[in-house]
């Protein structure tokens, strides 16, 4: 059974709201706990395209995955960084796709106040490091939490080669011969349509006017029923 992680990570919450008001492309823990349920125990596949998100939900989902009682296999597609690796690393096996990009960074976050809160906010975020490198070096192909803190710091895009050689996949998948699709390449290397950030504000525009629409038209009709009754009473 395939279970697909998409877009990025929010926790359940956030996950109902956004989606109210028109995102698809999240995942939240609610997800996968569903998902995994239905596969009942059976062997499943994650497959993976996500930037990351809230560094909890990643660990979240991760032990939802290191709890399941089937076999759990990771599959990175087109992407997958930040706490999507995290959420990856609770599978028993961690596989890529040919030219998927990969990145393992450092934890974020802001702060305010005197020179004491923010030292104390650099501090909680070197700790909020450490343990994704616990998550990182529970796998015994991992290297060294040193090796992997020099990665981490350099916040860049890495192949799959590149994490097989880090220990943070298990493998890369072989595609068949003659899969490829030679017009991906010349779609992918021409122009491409800009979805801009005014295009999405008018879309979730859009969406609201529809729904508003909608509750209207429903109270239209909730009035013409209570007249018709009224007629005939």
């Amino acid at each position: 059974m395939d279970i697909n992680l998409r877009g990025e990570l929010w926790d359940n919450d956030s996950a109902d709201v956004l989606r109210f008001w028109g995102w698809r492309d999240i995942t939240a823990p609610m997800d996968i706990a569903s998902a995994l349920e239905q596969a009942g125990g059976e062997d499943v596949t994650v497959l993976i395209n996500s930037p990351g998100g809230d560094m909890t939900v990643g660990m979240e989902i991760r032990s939802l995955l290191r709890r399941y009682q089937g076999k759990t296999t990771a599959l990175f597609q087109g992407y997958g960084a930040s706490s999507a690796t995290l959420a990856a690393s609770g599978c028993n096996s961690i596989e890529c796709e040919p030219g998927a990009l990969l990145c393992y960074h450092n934890p974020t976050g802001g702060a305010e106040g005197d020179y004491k809160d923010l030292s104390l906010a650099a501090e909680g975020l070197r700790n909020a490091r450490d343990c994704i490198l616990e998550a990182y070096t529970a796998r015994k192909s991992a290297k060294s939490p040193e090796e992997l803190a020099e990665l981490m710091d350099k916040n860049i895009w890495i192949s799959p080669t590149q994490a097989l050689e880090y220990g943070l996949i298990d493998a890369i998948v072989p595609l068949e011969a003659g899969d490829g699709d030679p017009a991906a390449f010349v779609a992918a290397a021409g122009g491409r349509i800009r979805l801009t950030a005014a295009m999405r504000e008018k879309y979730r525009a859009h969406v609201a006017d529809e729904r508003a629409a909608a509750a209207q038209e429903v109270l239209a009709r909730r009035a013409m029923a209570r007249m018709r009754a009224l007629a005939t009473y």
